[in-house]
């Protein structure tokens, strides 16, 4: 089976999601931004397998496979312990600490086990494509959910955020959407390069420093969640943005000078 042949499932599913997330997106700045999210998560997926000769089994394979264990392990965690025994009785600072933790744990842990014992010697487009893989799932996923904390009073607050959104300009209801989905992109490829990379050189800093970034990703995000910043208004997207793109950019170079 050609690469081409085996990329058709992603790109139908692709097309799918697409469609239902642009036809519940009410206003036109959020059907833009629905489809800009969408091809930031899913374009180095593809361009990795068309362009690099990549194996879906990799990316579409392996990649979406240990994300998804990632994800299952984590929403595990959260149900059993986080959403009831923790984030009710801390505050931001603390629940975002944890959440950090927890998330990095789940997601590196796994990223570790895949990358150190299944797939042990990839090459540097191969790990890409492993982290392409993850991030492409994660795009597919987030355009299928409405609210991922509903029911609590982070999602409450993230409701009333993307309601704002939708009466925003169009520019600011497009630009958004798009520029945190190439955050999320960038780092779910950077974290997962690190890692493979502390494998293969025996080095720790490129494991520690993948993990610490991830931790710091998620609990920034959650944190900011946790004060209610009103991530609708310009102003304030950018002090949620900025540190955020600068920690995935960091994983980045750490990448590039751990290889």
């Amino acid at each position: 089976m050609s690469s081409t042949s085996a990329m058709l499932p992603l790109l139908a599913a692709v097309a799918l999601v697409l469609y239902r997330a642009v036809r519940l997106s009410p206003s036109a700045g959020s059907k833009v931004g629905a489809v800009l999210a969408l091809l930031a998560g899913i374009a180095p997926a593809v361009w990795v397998m068309a362009a690099r000769g990549v194996s879906p089994k990799v990316v579409v394979g392996y990649g979406v496979l240990f994300f998804l264990g990632s994800v299952l392990l984590k929403w595990a965690l959260h149900l059993a312990v986080l959403s009831s025994g923790v984030h009710p009785h801390v505050g931001p600072v603390v629940g975002g600490v944890v959440q950090g933790v927890v998330s990095s744990a789940c997601e590196m842990g796994v990223a570790l086990v895949a990358l150190g014992l299944v797939l042990p010697s990839l090459g540097f487009w191969q790990v890409f494509g492993f982290g392409a893989g993850a991030a492409a799932t994660e795009a597919l996923m987030m355009a299928m959910m409405k609210n991922p904390h509903a029911g609590t009073a982070v999602g409450e607050h993230v409701a009333t955020q993307v309601a704002k959104l939708h009466e925003a300009p169009v520019w600011l209801g497009a630009a958004l959407p798009l520029v945190e989905r190439s955050i999320a992109t960038t780092d779910h490829i950077a974290c997962r390069g690190l890692v493979a990379a502390g494998v293969a050189s025996g080095r720790l800093w490129p494991t520690a420093f993948a993990f610490l970034a991830f931790a710091a990703t998620d609990g920034f995000a959650w944190y900011c969640l946790g004060r209610r910043w009103e991530f609708a208004k310009p102003v304030v997207a950018a002090k949620l943005y900025g540190p955020l793109a600068l920690l995935a950019v960091s994983c980045a170079f750490a990448w590039g000078f751990a290889m």
